[in-house]
């Protein structure tokens, strides 16, 4: 039995069930190359780096939001997938194959987190993936993970300083455990493609004078939006950069009064569930928003919440938000 060694830096994701294609067939004990992952719990303070061993490759993932199921779907593992959840970041743009006969272990909204453990163990899930909540002590802890024969898998790109290499890596390493390495190394490669595509079209200017951007997610307090890690690089790759690109998380939550004080030049609304007109009119009627530069001159637009956190997609959407930013370059 062949023995290749992956180091993974936790993070999260999730997916889930069908009848499996050709290209992802369960390989058997005999031709299966034994992968070994080191799951970096230190990361998020959720105890000691440990390593698991692969022998043969997860039959019933669970995949919590569709940002990762995504992934899954993308690799042509649907097929190695019992469930998933869509959670409350529902990627509206594109389907996969496979991707409707795969469970959905709550409605569209839900997260993993709100649905009982008992109903995932009845799925018989054995390789679990999501967002570093997911396994903390009140969920679904590293311990019971164990406990319940299930690897708990932690992506790169969830890290606040992930970028597109990161997603790649996740890529690669899924490739490995499940046995898709071809398939993950020609996705990567289109991704590659597409963002060398746009870069080409917006040129250097726009690289080195972005147009400055509110990403604005959710919350009417206090905004919640994003800064660096992947969507910051995705921002990045699309000629813009976030005004709060100077906070070192993926995302935070400052003051309305901040974001007036750094008057964007345009404004991206995460769609969750075609909910973006409900959030421009929020955006053209709140008393901090509804004056700045970037509203009056109607430079709103929209890109989706769940892609925008690094998945099978993430690449497109550079492109779409890049026309959405520079629409004469294209």
């Amino acid at each position: 039995m062949q023995r290749m060694k992956v180091k993974l830096l936790s993070v999260g994701l999730a997916g889930c069930g069908l009848s499996r294609s050709s290209s992802t067939k369960k390989a058997s004990s005999k031709n299966y190359k034994s992968v070994t992952i080191t799951m970096n719990l230190q990361r998020s303070g959720l105890g000691k780096n440990y390593d698991h061993t692969f022998k043969k490759a997860p039959a019933k993932v669970v995949a919590d939001g569709d940002q990762m199921a995504d992934i899954f779907f993308d690799l042509g593992l649907a097929g190695n997938m019992v469930g998933y959840t869509e959670g409350a970041c529902v990627d509206t743009i594109k389907q996969y194959p496979g991707e409707k006969k795969v469970k959905q272990l709550a409605k569209p909204g839900i997260n993993l987190r709100s649905v009982s453990k008992e109903k995932v163990l009845a799925s018989g899930c054995d390789f679990l993936v999501g967002w570093d909540d997911l396994f903390s002590d009140k969920n679904y802890s590293v311990k019971f993970c164990k406990k319940n024969g299930i690897v708990p898998y932690f992506p790169y790109v969830c890290s606040d300083s992930a970028t597109f290499d990161d997603l790649y890596k996740d890529y690669a390493a899924l490739g490995k455990i499940f046995q898709v390495e071809k398939t993950a190394a020609k996705r990567v490669s289109k991704m590659k493609r597409t963002l060398d595509a746009v870069h080409q079209m917006l040129g250097e200017e726009a690289y080195k004078k972005p147009i400055r951007v509110f990403v604005y997610d959710s919350g009417e307090d206090a905004p919640f939006t994003a800064c660096q890690g992947m969507p910051g690089d995705t921002l990045k790759r699309a000629g813009a950069i976030s005004i709060f690109s100077d906070i070192n998380k993926g995302w935070a939550t400052p003051s309305w009064e901040q974001v007036v004080e750094r008057d964007p030049d345009a404004i991206i609304i995460l769609d969750y569930n075609h909910d973006t007109k409900k959030k421009t009119k929020f955006l053209k009627t709140n008393k901090y928003t509804k004056n700045l530069r970037a509203v009056k001159e109607g430079k709103i637009y929209s890109a989706n919440c769940a892609v925008m956190q690094g998945s099978a997609g993430s690449a497109d959407l550079v492109k779409s938000i890049a026309k959405q930013l520079y629409p004469d370059k294209f």
